[in-house]
């Protein structure tokens, strides 16, 4: 994996849990003025993960495919062991943080990470986080069917993913029969487009992947790259939420995700730090208990600086998540790699 990249996922990660703070009540007017232009953005994480998800598959799996070496199976059991121990581990804290007792279609929904399915999909989820990791199996079931495809036509797919972009907004104009959340953010077939744009853009990094730029270039070249996030950032209210909770994110999170898996820059250099990669390798943690931890802690510091607040949630979310990847995630991980694969 490219180590700016992976850096990279832990600030997405944490434009997540910011977007999950509106539990925080203040009369400071700094804080709310942040929570509602800031903080609340927090689409643009979930964006970045399902392009990055399409990208770093292809990455690890193109040389197979072309030597005709890929296992389906075996790639199936990978991703499995990857991710569905911690899943069900934070599956279970949540089920004990909701103290009450859960319906068996509940269980079975959320044990075969189906939850994301469903229309009313708030009805079945445990670990609310989880719904994305509902989308990533369904992603991974597609994977070995759309990367062939992409990579042997690769303008094809594109014009294939632009097109049902506006098939989909078309209809939902016309039949708006489910919620826009559902239907533009939570639906695995509707996000299959974020994936498959991954994919895609790993062909577009395939292909200039030997470029060779100077130090100060590769620096302006990333610098662009975070200046295009930013021009989608910051007037962001002005634009329909329906669009937000994707597509309207696909420009700036492709350039960055392109940028900084080529270049080399003054940027690159901070990511490359070994601290902030390590944030990337435990942001998996992080991400699916952040929630939990907030409700578990913020009615206890609930009449605190909001400030103050957040960075007692940070400092307990990274903890956790740090015992989780070194004596969970990653030993259960590797376990099972090497005793079934």
């Amino acid at each position: 994996m490219i180590n700016s990249l992976t850096s990279l996922r832990f600030f997405f990660a944490f434009f997540v849990f910011l977007s999950h703070l509106g539990g925080i009540k203040t009369n400071n007017v700094l804080f709310n003025w942040l929570q509602r232009n800031i903080f609340f953005e927090g689409y643009l994480g979930v964006s970045f993960f399902f392009i990055l998800s399409g990208f770093v598959l292809s990455y690890s799996s193109k040389e197979k495919v072309i030597l005709n070496n890929f296992k389906i199976l075996a790639f199936y059991k990978a991703r499995l062991f990857r991710i569905y121990p911690l899943y069900m581990l934070t599956t279970l804290f949540g089920a004990l943080l909701l103290k009450s007792n859960l319906e068996i279609k509940i269980w079975i929904i959320n044990i075969f990470a189906l939850q994301s399915f469903f229309p009313n999909y708030e009805d079945y989820f445990i670990n609310a986080p989880s719904w994305s990791i509902s989308d990533e199996f369904f992603f991974y079931l597609c994977f070995p069917l759309i990367f062939p495809l992409i990579l042997k036509f690769k303008n094809i797919g594109l014009i294939i993913i632009v097109s049902l972009v506006i098939l989909l907004f078309s209809i939902y104009s016309f039949y708006p029969f489910f919620s826009e959340k559902f239907v533009f953010y939570i639906n695995p077939i509707s996000r299959l487009l974020d994936f498959s744009l991954g994919i895609y853009l790993f062909t577009l990094f395939n292909k200039f992947r030997n470029l060779k730029y100077n130090f100060v270039k590769s620096s302006l070249i990333e610098l662009l790259a975070i200046l295009t996030f930013l021009f989608f950032f910051l007037p962001h209210n002005l634009f329909p939420r329906m669009y937000r909770f994707s597509i309207y994110y696909w420009i700036p999170m492709f350039m960055i995700i392109f940028t900084f898996s080529i270049f080399k820059g003054i940027i690159s250099n901070v990511l490359n730090n070994r601290l902030l990669v390590y944030l990337g390798e435990i942001s998996f943690s992080f991400y699916l208990i952040h929630l939990s931890i907030i409700g578990i802690v913020l009615p206890i510091c609930s009449n605190m600086n909001p400030f103050l607040i957040i960075l007692i949630l940070l400092m307990i979310c990274i903890l956790l998540s740090t015992i989780l990847y070194e004596f969970f995630e990653k030993p259960v991980n590797n376990y099972l790699k090497q005793k079934f694969l």
